[in-house]
């Protein structure tokens, strides 16, 4: 196996996280639980560039076009693009690849900013259309550019937010920003940050949607092959401490002290020793969950979850976490509700009739949970993050 973003060789195994399904496909019923199917999750890190991947790729339709993600659910991830779009007034024309929902193109449309989304999930792509947030349904392709470049101009700026950890062939994708970018343009890549992962114990971020695991080396390196240049790294909140990357459509430009500091420290602290330590907490605290939940039962609390974000479905199939454990889950999206999660098939429910005799919320969704526990106010319910297992006050 070769890494799929700078070619290397000099790539190892470096996590298994055993048999999974898809974690954002959520069955109906007992015929769709019946045809979910599960496979190896094993992870790979290259000491070249230091970007962990998966070996197995899902066809990326079978995962994307019928999706169950809506960001603008998600009151503070509207905060992050609406604070975002103020900063691109100095733009033209933006293209949001991964626009979803249109969660950054209603913020630019109040600004009055020429913007377009291109999404593959025709059912949320839908909606943002039906909202009148221009969005093309399909895949960021050389086919995707001809048909909007009939149409629009080139854009000076690209945001692909969340977008480039579920790639097929990142390659491919940074040879496609090159084509449709503008000379001098500008992109903006936001990904969940790998030497994040591996400091706070989140293995549940690896799952088979997202084939890619990024360090800030990788990126540069991706992008230094079309001739584009990264030149800048802004550490954001967003789930769970996050990159922002500003690349170049040029190679003359200075780079900035914080981005050389973020690429220097990872030459020296992410290798194969900090995966080995990685490995050993996974196991630990994955025990430790599934110890205080049995607890729990035995002491007959009710223990339900709240958010049920992929996440949900790395952790409780590693963990062998099902209903006996955790009741239900609420989740506040309505394409996830009334399903179950995949794999142990826990009942995902919505908030309303759901929060009455509970002993204890287990908060997946814990980047939120300060708007979070406003719902269960004059209730008398403990919090608890998963992993690592952490009391929240």
């Amino acid at each position: 196996m070769k890494c799929k973003i700078c070619g290397s060789a000099n790539i190892s195994q470096v996590i298994d996280l055993g048999k999974q399904p898809f974690a954002n496909k959520y069955p109906r019923n007992k015929f769709e639980i019946f045809k979910e199917k599960k496979f190896n999750l094993k992870i790979f890190f290259c000491k070249r560039c230091k970007a962990s991947q998966i070996k197995r790729i899902v066809n990326r339709k079978i995962l994307f076009e019928d999706y169950y993600y809506l960001s603008s659910v998600n009151k503070k991830l509207k905060e992050h693009f609406e604070n975002l779009s103020f900063k691109l007034k100095k733009y033209n024309f933006v293209v949001d690849i991964g626009s979803n929902d249109g969660i950054l193109l209603e913020p630019l449309k109040k600004l009055k900013i020429s913007s377009i989304g291109i999404d593959p999930s025709k059912n949320v792509g839908k909606i943002a259309n039906d909202r009148g947030l221009k969005t093309f349904i399909g895949f960021f392709d050389n086919r995707m550019i001809k048909k909007i470049l009939k149409e629009y101009q080139k854009p000076d700026l690209i945001v692909a937010s969340s977008v480039v950890t579920h790639l097929k062939n990142p390659i491919l994708f940074s040879k496609n920003i090159k084509e449709f970018i503008k000379k001098n343009g500008t992109l903006i890549i936001e990904i969940e940050y790998l030497q994040n992962f591996l400091k706070n114990v989140e293995y549940e971020r690896f799952y088979f949607d997202r084939p890619f695991y990024y360090s800030a080396n990788s990126i540069k390196e991706l992008f230094k092959n079309v001739q584009m240049k990264l030149y800048d790294i802004e550490r954001i909140d967003v789930h769970g401490g996050s990159l922002r990357f500003y690349i170049k459509n040029s190679l003359d430009c200075k780079i900035t002290k914080r981005c050389e500091k973020i690429l220097n420290n990872e030459k020296q602290t992410l290798n194969l020793n900090t995966f080995k330590l990685f490995n050993k907490k996974i196991y630990q605290h994955s025990k430790y969950l599934k110890d205080q939940l049995i607890r729990f039962k035995r002491r007959n609390k009710i223990v339900i979850g709240y958010g049920c974000p992929a996440r949900v479905s790395t952790i409780t199939n590693f963990s062998k976490i099902n209903s006996d454990l955790i009741k239900y889950i609420i989740d506040d999206s309505p394409l996830k509700q009334n399903r179950f999660t995949p794999g142990m098939h826990i009942k995902i429910l919505p908030r309303k009739n759901n929060l009455s005799n509970i002993n204890v919320v287990m908060v997946f969704a814990y980047e939120y949970f300060k708007d979070i526990k406003k719902i269960f106010k004059n209730k008398k319910v403990i919090f608890f993050k998963p992993i690592p297992f952490t009391k929240l006050l």
